[in-house]
């Protein structure tokens, strides 16, 4: 398998290496003949990245053949914020609750290793987010916690497991901006307060930590708009929101959230906003849709209107190649070993949690810390031998 030049593409193929496909279990509709356009798109070199759904129908099969199609070293993406089957833990939280970085790189091994033998070689971890305000689609669990310098050792930690278990990492959900509001971006617009200054003194500090050490190989946007830096488009579709960490440094890869939330659907449409994305300075298009050439058409139809340029498709077209070659780079020969096992056994027990509304005491003994945020309480017990 070799790297794709990019003097070879043609101009469909390249506005192919920004789009990534989508294999689902989310769509009832999925058939052979949508599979069988994205294994063909593979095999023209016209996908640059898919997204496969550890639970999607058929899922040995469909890796299976996505291999076959593929010569070169496209991007094959999932999330695993638990990790993956057998080997979960509970949301990201409880590896700040144990505050323990041995715990995050296992855990970061671990889903490296098991997401390796899938097939994938792109997981969509850590989240960077911090756990404040009242942002729904429960950030307040899924995050590691609400100290930035917490929130960067600990991801830096399973960072590195993940190298060392042979993925590439990416860090979300970018620019990882607070909320005052309970709106939920799968549904509708939603907002961030920060300035570029608090960015970049605060949200955006484990980011650049990880940046430090060469572990932060992509990053997710989100679809909030920050209200101070450009209230007139989300992170997605922000040139300028986007700059902020580019013009710090980041030379990874962007892939936007999924292009089929409200968030962005609702105000910018479901097929300008993908050459959009693309043009605002991400990468890669997470085209939510069933049918992966159809998410493809919509960003040569960007092009065509001239809502892409040739500039901004070229620079995102050079950074997918540039992580595609990094893939060939990672270690595929490590196994999980006993003892890490035993190591995410001891996170699940160390981290149970208990929750109780405002003024409501919690009758569990033998705690060990009580975290309040956001009106929550969790609670971390010692373990049996503690």
């Amino acid at each position: 398998m070799q790297a794709l030049k990019f003097e070879d593409l043609t101009i469909e193929q390249k506005l192919g290496m920004v789009s990534c496909g989508l294999i689902s279990s989310a769509f009832g509709n999925r058939t052979d003949e949508t599979d069988e356009r994205a294994l063909e798109m593979i095999r023209n070199h016209s996908l640059g990245a898919i997204w496969v759904h550890p639970m999607a129908k058929d899922f040995d099969e469909i890796m299976r053949k996505i291999k076959e199609a593929a010569d070169y070293p496209i991007l094959i993406f999932t999330d695993a914020e638990s990790g993956l089957a057998p080997h979960r833990i509970g949301y990201q939280n409880s590896l700040g609750m144990a505050d323990n970085e041995e715990y995050a790189y296992t855990f970061g091994k671990v889903t490296a290793i098991t997401a390796r033998k899938m097939g994938y070689n792109v997981v969509c971890n850590p989240i960077l987010d911090a756990c404040k305000g009242k942002d729904l689609c429960g950030h307040n669990v899924r995050c590691i916690g609400s100290d930035k310098e917490h929130i960067a050792k600990l991801a830096a930690a399973m960072a590195r497991g993940m190298h060392d278990g042979g993925v590439l990492t990416v860090g979300k959900h970018y620019p990882s901006a607070t909320s005052n509001e309970l709106v939920d971006s799968h549904m509708a617009e939603t907002w961030g307060v920060e300035t570029v200054e608090e960015l970049l003194n605060n949200n955006l500090y484990p980011y650049f930590e990880m940046m430090k050490e060469d572990l932060l190989d992509g990053i997710m946007t989100s679809h909030k708009t920050m209200a101070n830096i450009d209230p007139e488009r989300p992170t997605t579709l922000s040139k300028k929101v986007i700059d902020v960490i580019r013009n710090a440094g980041f030379n990874g890869f962007a892939i936007t959230d999924a292009m089929g939330m409200m968030g962005v659907v609702a105000k910018f449409g479901n097929s300008d906003s993908k050459g959009m994305a693309i043009e605002a300075g991400n990468d890669l298009s997470l085209n939510w849709t069933i049918d992966s050439r159809e998410g493809y058409e919509c960003i040569c139809e960007a092009y065509k209107k001239g809502i892409l340029s040739d500039a901004a498709l070229d620079a995102a077209v050079k950074r997918v190649l540039q992580a595609q070659e990094k893939i060939l780079q990672l270690a595929v020969d490590a196994e999980i070993a006993e003892e890490d096992i035993q190591k995410l056994d001891e996170l699940n027990t160390a981290c149970i949690y208990a929750r109780a509304d405002e003024g409501v005491d919690i009758a569990l003994g033998r705690c060990t810390k009580i975290n309040r945020e956001n009106d929550i309480f969790t609670v971390m017990l010692r373990t049996s031998d503690g």
